[in-house]
């Protein structure tokens, strides 16, 4: 699950190389200590047969020095990782969200560096991306425009599910990253969508 969002720290990071002035963000400057979890509202999903309430709540970390805050279901594990900003999962279901970013001053084009992403993608050989199931649409929350990016890709004969939300903000561009089995995106939609329009900067 983690291959995808590597490749996008890899990409974060040989943009900012090329741009001429970035310098890659150490764990310190993440602020895996900073990420805290207040349980705040909950939320109706219909799971399997019945109706059954799922819990949110909080989370606050740091891109780049940015503080920003955003809700995650309840049953999501934070996690320590040095390749994110945050990540959290359910480990029982393989699914989950990471949160990565670059600094605007650090990449000469959000487009460019989406496009590079979106390539490296189509050419990794351990996961093969169904073509047919490339979806790509404008987005807008209610902070921050962008673009949502998704796919289902086939690892080691198993479907999985995996959207990226390109956000800009206003001092980052923003890549939030979703993964799990399609059917989680199929009982959840209104969920992830919950938790993508609740980020914001503060």
């Amino acid at each position: 699950m983690k291959k995808w969002i590597v490749l996008v720290v890899m990409i974060v990071a040989l943009a900012g190389c090329g741009s001429g002035g970035a310098k890659e963000n150490s764990k310190s400057e993440k602020n895996s200590e900073s990420v805290s979890t207040t349980e705040v509202s909950t939320s109706k999903t219909e799971t399997s047969s019945s109706e059954k309430k799922i819990e949110m709540k909080d989370v606050d970390f740091q891109v780049e020095g940015t503080n920003y805050k955003m809700k995650i279901l309840d049953n999501w594990k934070v996690l320590e990782d040095d390749e994110f900003s945050f990540s959290a999962e359910n480990d029982n279901n393989v699914e989950g969200v990471m949160v990565s970013g670059v600094k605007k001053t650090d990449v000469d084009d959000f487009v460019a560096l989406k496009s590079a992403m979106k390539e490296q993608m189509k050419s990794d050989d351990e996961v093969r991306i169904k073509e047919e199931t490339i979806k790509e649409e404008p987005y807008q929350t209610p902070h921050y425009t962008g673009e949502l990016y998704s796919f289902i890709g086939v690892a080691d004969g198993a479907n999985t599910e995996i959207r990226f939300y390109f956000l800009e903000t206003e001092m980052e561009y923003i890549i939030l990253n979703f993964v799990g089995l399609p059917s989680f995106f199929e009982r959840n939609d209104e969920l992830v969508t919950e938790v993508v329009r609740s980020f914001v900067a503060g």
